[in-house]
């Protein structure tokens, strides 16, 4: 690990393991804990468990309860703590809500007592976005690995084969936003109303799950392989452009003259500010703290090296930044927060615990929500669990 100016931690060191026990003892007084982050959020049917992304009913519709990516959320954060039964009951209602592609369907509302796929048109819901998808694929892999099951082995492969079959751009090797970004046939979409086939979102960069594709599913080990590296030179190439914050854009679009991926400019998919760093990327610290600690990956270094000093010199963590780290908001969440801990409890920063008692904070509050709460339990888990 690496201090906050980047310099060697040595785990064999009794200071270094002093600062280590006592992150430890603030996740446990500060973080939530997943049988909290349970007991807030999860939710039973006849189609098994299934995570309340909509509880407060501000997402549209309102009678929307879950997507694919909060499924993804409790498939992973069930492995992550063991909870074998909660794990199996999370997957059957992720297989019930499967697409024709073989990925599940992005969202599911609850109408007249049933839970079923939105079925209104401008929703789309029977497409698939990679996030929940990528979660559940690396999440089976973990736990065919940490119960020695082999049908969840066989099921994350099929959900790899899927992924890598709708949603990952074969020119490229890096992700699109969904199966829907393809034509009807399963062809390369490179008529231009198939644009979004070369945009990408960086919370999608999941580095530890491309690993553990390219070990676990072997028909496809040197195609995950190549995602995997591809992913790693966009990500250089962004701390290239804003090297004084390391921060990456919620949306990048290739540039088939310069051949490269770039942040957005404008409105791509959600909101004006889609070409800063702002409510889906704010997750990359997280996930790419994860894993340089799991892999020790010295080419993502620099990158957290950046986003290390810059948060570093941040009396708040803002809700939003421009790239050049001009704050977008003059308040916090723990959706921002919990990533930035990830990053400084990784590389051995002493901010972690003051940011995990901010985060305990703003819960007591009243400003804990299901995306903050997720990302933050399952962060934990994760460095725990190395």
């Amino acid at each position: 690990m690496f201090d906050v100016l980047g310099g060697n931690w040595d785990p064999t060191d009794k200071k270094n393991q002093f600062s280590h026990t006592k992150a430890l003892i603030a996740i446990k007084l500060f973080m939530i804990t997943y049988a909290e982050w349970r007991a807030k959020y999860v939710a039973s049917d006849e189609n098994g468990l299934y995570v309340n992304y909509n509880a407060q009913g501000l997402s549209h519709p309102k009678d929307a309860i879950t997507v694919s990516e909060a499924s993804g959320y409790g498939l992973l954060a069930s492995v992550l703590s063991d909870q074998r039964g909660d794990f199996d009951q999370f997957l059957l209602f992720y297989n019930h809500f499967e697409n024709s592609q073989g990925l599940m369907c992005w969202q599911q509302v609850k109408r007249n007592g049933k839970i079923l796929t939105n079925p209104d048109e401008d929703a789309n819901a029977t497409s698939s976005a990679p996030d929940g998808d990528l979660d559940a694929a690396y999440a089976l892999l973990l736990a065919g690995r940490k119960w020695q099951h082999r049908p969840y082995t066989e099921r994350g492969e099929k959900v790899c084969a899927a992924l890598w079959k709708w949603c990952i751009n074969k020119d490229t090797f890096i992700t699109n936003l969904g199966d829907w970004c393809l034509t009807s046939t399963g062809l390369q979409a490179n008529a231009p109303s198939n644009k979004y086939h070369f945009v990408s979102r960086a919370s999608d960069y999941m580095l530890t799950h491309f690993k553990l594709f390219s070990e676990e599913d072997t028909e496809r080990a040197k195609e995950w392989k190549q995602v995997l590296d591809s992913t790693i030179a966009v990500l250089q190439h962004q701390l290239s452009l804003h090297p004084q914050t390391g921060l990456l854009a919620d949306f990048m679009v290739y540039n088939h003259s310069e051949q490269c991926y770039k942040p957005c400019e404008g409105k791509m998919l959600e909101k004006d500010n889609d070409g800063e760093y702002n409510w889906n990327s704010c997750r990359a610290p997280w996930r790419l703290a994860v894993y340089y600690l799991q892999s020790r990956d010295e080419r993502i270094l620099p990158l957290l090296q950046a986003q290390l000093c810059f948060f570093g010199g941040q009396k708040l963590i803002s809700a939003g930044y421009k790239l050049d780290g001009t704050a977008l908001a003059d308040y916090s969440n723990i959706a921002f927060q919990a990533p930035v801990w990830c990053l400084f409890k990784v590389m051995g920063s002493s901010k972690a615990s003051a940011i995990a008692k901010d985060m305990d904070d703003m819960r007591a509050w009243g400003h804990g929500t299901y995306y903050g709460e997720s990302v933050e339990v399952l962060a934990a888990l994760q460095v725990q669990s190395c």
